[in-house]
């Protein structure tokens, strides 16, 4: 039962900081991409390819949350953040209820995400309910 051990093990320590991408690739298969929260090259080329790819979704993973940039067929890409108990959606700045983040807000928020100690200070959080 060794491998029932590793996993509580890695279950119960802090989350490992870094980036990932995941690609819907079929009914049942998704590929996982991973890099380091140093790689901001190849995360800003995963949030521009997703508006063309709307089965992949970007994470950064931190010890303060996670921040999700997710594409959709209907809908521009969209930026959630949770911190395990609470969740957020990124909005454009004095928009309306319904308003969509460009895509370089999009960049903007979650490549700042890479680097900040604590869950960025983007303009406008809303609490999703």
């Amino acid at each position: 039962m060794g491998w029932l051990h590793n996993r509580q093990e890695r279950s119960s320590r802090e989350p490992d900081e870094l980036a990932e991408r995941l690609r819907g690739r079929g009914l049942f298969r998704i590929d996982r991409e991973v890099v380091g929260l140093d790689d901001r090259a190849t995360v800003q080329r995963w949030l521009r390819e997703l508006p063309r790819n709307p089965r992949d979704t970007v994470y950064i993973h931190r010890s303060w949350g996670t921040m999700a940039a997710v594409a959709s067929r209907r809908r521009p890409v969209g930026v959630v953040l949770t911190d395990g108990h609470d969740s957020w959606r990124a909005a454009p700045p004095e928009a309306g209820r319904g308003a969509r983040l460009s895509q370089e807000q999009v960049e903007r928020v979650v490549l700042e995400a890479l680097t900040v100690p604590s869950r960025p200070e983007w303009l406008d959080w809303r609490l999703l309910t």
